[in-house]
């Protein structure tokens, strides 16, 4: 495998092509010593040292980036391979990148020193984590999450993405999830959240036991109960609350993409989050919203949920043609889907 394929992958720049080449040059043993000096040489780039000879196969699971804080504060990046005991973290494919981050500081003349832990997960993969008070979760495509490790005073977790959370129960120390918009307080727990940046919403989805909402003043606005979905228009800083089948929108953890009287433009949404695409729909048909889709995938292609959409309901569907930029890189496969005239009869 070629070196500029792995060094884009560990620097995030890497394509669906590139992933699937290092996924594919991982699954064969007979390719470890030659991945091994490749990924030695990478991460001689960053530290200057030999990374330690331990067995492939361990090693990619173990995947780390310390991070050291000098003694003036700043902060200095230091990637090395090292196995972190306290904090398991799972993937449906083969790496992850994470980083343990040291903080110093002052405090009644004693030092006081902190860490957290930080998950990326990456386009087009789920990724199963283990949280040090025994809370597990999933996270999905292209999701950020930040931990303290100690949770022996507090349990705050820090997300942007989407999250999946079974959070273990301890009335003393509640259990925080901490988007750019609102705090998530619980006690015991199974819950989503969906707070993906660039996008203009976020949602809570509460499968069992209770949660309390705030603002990031620490206002509260509202407290859910199963089955109840909660979604806050970050622009006009309204939130709306509604009943929902929470399986609907919690399935992804176990590989389905599941859409249950789904409007076209909801659905839109959650297939350009599951399969790394823009999937919008056309503007201009006012009544395309009216539609709604009822169907559950499990390991299908975007282009198969595509035919069988066009085929069970009155939406037609256009791939924009991708160009290359000057850096010879495509951009994300864009889909528009709008109403075809010709089969809404076939469904009124």
């Amino acid at each position: 495998m070629d070196l500029k394929i792995l060094s884009r992958y560990f620097t995030n720049k890497y394509s669906r092509k590139d992933f699937l080449s290092v996924k594919s040059s991982f699954e064969k043993k007979d390719e470890n010593h030659k991945l091994k000096e490749l990924m030695k040489t990478h991460w001689i780039d960053f530290d200057e040292k030999e990374p330690p000879d331990i067995e492939l196969d361990y090693l990619l699971d173990k995947v780390q980036h310390r991070i050291y804080i000098e003694e003036n504060g700043k902060h200095k990046v230091i990637p090395i391979l090292q196995i972190f005991q306290r904090v398991a973290a799972i993937l449906f494919f083969p790496l992850m990148v994470a980083s343990l981050v040291y903080n110093f500081g002052n405090s009644n003349s004693s030092e006081r020193k902190t860490a957290w832990v930080e998950i990326q997960c990456p386009f087009g993969v789920r990724t199963k984590f283990q949280l040090p008070d025994g809370s597990t979760g999933f996270l999905n495509s292209g999701s950020f999450l930040k931990y303290p490790v100690n949770f022996e005073k507090e349990r705050i977790v820090t997300l942007s993405g989407e999250g999946y959370f079974d959070v273990f129960h301890n009335e003393k120390i509640p259990f925080h999830v901490n988007t750019k918009n609102l705090d998530i307080k619980v006690l015991g727990t199974t819950f989503d959240v969906i707070a993906y940046d660039n996008e203009e919403k976020e949602e809570i989805i509460l499968q069992t036991g209770q949660v309390e909402v705030s603002d990031k003043k620490g206002q509260q606005l509202a407290s859910l109960t199963p089955d109840q979905k909660m979604v806050l228009d970050k622009n006009k800083r309204k939130f709306t609350i509604e009943k929902i089948k929470s399986e609907q929108y919690t399935a992804w953890k176990e590989g389905k993409l599941m859409f249950r009287n789904e409007n076209i433009e909801d659905m839109a949404v959650r297939l350009s989050r599951w399969y790394n695409a823009d999937v919008v729909v056309d503007k201009e048909q006012s009544d395309i919203g009216t539609y709604t889709y009822h169907g559950t995938f499990v390991d299908e292609q975007l282009d198969d949920v595509l035919k069988l959409l066009s085929l069970s309901s009155p939406i037609r569907y256009i791939e924009t043609e991708r160009k290359n930029d000057k850096d010879g890189n495509f951009p994300k496969r864009k889909v528009i889907l709008s109403i075809n005239p010709n089969k809404i009869k076939e469904f009124e």
